[in-house]
């Protein structure tokens, strides 16, 4: 299959004339290639500047939940643009942190931002408030924005888990603040039980809190290894130490409470965006206990932003947890439809002889070339994540659009039966050319499928 291409190559070169790499993002060395610009879309399907259709598993991320186009969505944001919008306060408050509250079992207070990267810090600071202590503990291979103290870097060793800068990191940066890393952070491997209880009893007293994605979709879409939340909860609790649950890219997308309520285990400060908000307008929340909180109400603890709880950012989480109240199997078909393109995607490359696994959760799946799935961030290693990449360039040019960096599958209310038929008149074209090209790479893999 071969999609129209001129206008937006076009277009990605006359951006090129304004905007570093023709890209609003990137993260170290990641490339730079022309984007596909999208100018019209209707449910889980979009249109390119050049009149070619796409199926759109990259949901921005996972954030956008509600799907493009939805009426009922839109309708709510436009009627708060003719209302008010550039006030401090426009009396959604209380009924979205109400809800919030009754439905995210770490929340008691809540606070607005707009990304997570800010919430994030703001987290931290308050955790170091509350215990007087200055580290934070974090895990391989999550990502909890791009501020210097926790962006990428590794362990100095197993009995020294100091983070520090390495060579190939994809979330190095020249520029960072000298000793961000070593001196604000700790780095172990995730769901290593040992390693976690090593650190807490090498390191507890100077831990302030520990911080981590309760499903790693930022690193492979691993899950949590049995009982390995509750050993993080018993620990914390153990040491005094505040418990931080990254819900960026789960909370609204796992549940409606988010991956915590799926889990049951309940973290002590939980950051909330993307999802959340469903889709068109950044949002984000800190949630957690009363007394945590408190700092922020006894003034003792500073969290400013002009945008913070803005009308138009709460008017569209009002809209979302609207339809997700209203349609209380919308999680099932949702994660049925995606589970559908899961089967037929790892069923295409078995026809075509090529290595696949799906793994994550339902709404959230990630892809790997790979014979067997992937139990830590640390097995996604610089040639999978190659693999993966080449793969899902080539489905791009077959009009189906998986989430850049890394091979992820999102989904959103609004996927359907035309949208899994869709995927898989066009899946087994593209992993066919995917396979040649891994071919003509002398890719191991994919010689070795060859046979």
């Amino acid at each position: 299959m071969t999609l129209k291409t001129a206008k937006s190559r076009a277009y990605f070169k006359e951006l090129r004339r304004y905007l570093p790499c023709g890209a609003h993002r990137h993260f170290y060395k990641s490339g730079i290639r022309p984007l596909t610009p999208f100018v019209d879309g209707h449910g889980a399907r979009l249109r390119d500047m050049d009149g070619n259709e796409h199926l759109d598993l990259v949901c921005e991320y996972g954030a956008s939940l509600v799907g493009h186009g939805n009426q009922r969505y839109n309708e709510r944001l436009k009627s708060q643009i003719d209302r008010v919008v550039s006030v401090d306060q426009a009396g959604l408050e209380a009924g979205v942190c109400e809800r919030l509250v009754r439905y995210v079992p770490s929340a008691e207070w809540v606070r607005f931002g707009l990304s997570g990267t800010e919430v994030i810090q703001n987290a931290l600071r308050l955790s170091r408030a509350y215990t007087g202590r200055e580290r934070v503990l974090r895990f391989l291979g999550h990502y909890h924005g791009s501020a210097d103290s926790v962006m990428g870097g590794t362990p100095r060793s197993q009995a020294d888990p100091r983070a520090q800068e390495y060579d190939g990191d994809g979330y190095f940066t020249e520029g960072r603040a000298p000793g961000a890393l070593d001196q604000d952070t700790l780095l172990i491997p995730w769901n290593d039980v040992d390693a976690l209880e090593r650190v807490f009893r090498d390191h507890g007293d100077q831990l302030a809190a520990i911080m981590m994605e309760p499903v790693a979709l930022n690193s492979g879409g691993m899950l949590p290894a049995p009982g390995y939340l509750e050993t993080a909860r018993r620990l914390c609790d153990r040491h005094g130490v505040v418990f931080i649950l990254d819900e960026v890219i789960t909370g609204f997308r796992m549940a409606l409470g988010g991956a915590q309520s799926v889990f049951g285990v309940t973290p002590d400060l939980t950051i909330l965006g993307k999802a959340m908000s469903g889709g068109a307008v950044p949002v984000s929340a800190l949630v957690g206990r009363r007394d945590i909180m408190d700092l922020y109400d006894r003034q003792r603890v500073v969290h400013c932003g002009t945008y913070n709880g803005y009308p138009l950012g709460l008017a569209a989480v009002e809209a979302t947890m609207n339809l997700l109240e209203e349609d209380p199997d919308c999680y099932q078909r949702m994660g049925g439809h995606l589970l559908e393109i899961a089967r037929t995607l790892t069923d295409a490359a078995r026809d075509v002889g090529l290595p696949l696994v799906v793994q994550g959760i339902p709404t959230g799946m990630s892809a790997h070339v790979c014979a067997e799935p992937l139990r830590r961030p640390e097995d996604y290693t610089p040639e999978l994540q190659t693999r993966d990449g080449l793969v899902k360039a080539v489905c791009e040019g077959h009009g189906i659009q998986f989430a850049p960096r890394y091979f992820r599958l999102y989904c959103n209310l609004m996927l359907n039966d035309d949208d899994v038929a869709f995927f898989r008149d066009r899946i087994h074209g593209a992993l066919h050319e995917a396979k040649e090209v891994l071919l003509s790479m002398d890719d191991p893999v994919a010689l070795q499928a060859a046979g």
